[in-house]
């Protein structure tokens, strides 16, 4: 009975104490590497991996362990690897066309205060999406239709307007050889707006009813030109 209540000896003590920094040391490991991994730049982070970021977060950001999925991706040159974004254009009337009224605001998604966090991944993605069915190739109007109401409609809530022009700006990346620029291309500034294109243009507007309605507009290049009227 005496015995059973002893205290453990040292070579006991000493072995637990191992098993417990073991222990400890393992959950350290594992968790910087599921970090890690999921940074890696050669492919997205799986459903899992994001779960698990999101837990071991308090722990790892602590530490500076979590790059906070900063990525570089391998790009293919193509125009869907290039900087999106979307800007609002934010008009106090739903009645008035917008020629005839000055923009209360002009919201850009994502906004240049930042260079991570959630919200502005969500919104170069948004960008993205917006872009790529954009594309005449692969043009889905449902799609492009959905993300410029709910651009537009996020905009005109956080302005208290009534009317929003909601583009898709793309940013063209410069060719390897400059010599080959066209004019009005600076060579020494790749973020002159000569190089951003409007890849998408609609109008948003709240209409008497309260619902937000959508009408995109019609490129240059889409808009059949005026025929002659044939003589009579």
């Amino acid at each position: 009975m005496g015995d059973s209540l002893a205290p453990p000896s040292s070579d006991e003590s000493s072995g637990m104490g191992r098993s417990l920094v073991s222990l400890a040391l393992s959950i350290h490991l594992f968790c910087v590497a599921v970090v890690l991994a999921a940074n890696c730049p050669n492919f997205r982070r799986s459903a899992l991996q994001n779960r698990l970021v999101a837990l071991f977060a308090p722990y790892t950001q602590f530490f500076y362990f979590d790059p906070d999925f900063t990525p570089y991706y391998y790009t293919l040159g193509r125009p869907i690897d290039d900087d999106t974004w979307l800007v609002i254009d934010l008009y106090p009337s739903a009645e008035k066309p917008v020629d005839q009224q000055t923009p209360v605001a002009t919201l850009r998604l994502p906004d240049t205060e930042g260079r991570f966090g959630l919200r502005r991944r969500q919104a170069m993605q948004l960008a993205r999406w917006l872009a790529l069915h954009a594309d005449p190739e692969v043009e889905n109007e449902d799609l492009t239709s959905e993300i410029a109401r709910a651009a537009g409609s996020y905009g005109m809530r956080k302005a208290q307007a009534e009317r929003a022009v909601v583009r898709c700006v793309r940013r063209m990346s410069q060719p390897f050889d400059l010599a080959t620029l066209n004019p009005g291309f600076p060579p020494d500034r790749p973020t002159d707006p000569a190089y951003d294109l409007t890849v998408y243009e609609a109008d948003v507007w709240r209409d008497e009813d309260g619902e937000v309605q959508v009408l995109r507009r019609a490129t240059r290049a889409e808009v059949a030109p005026r025929q002659p009227s044939s003589p009579q």
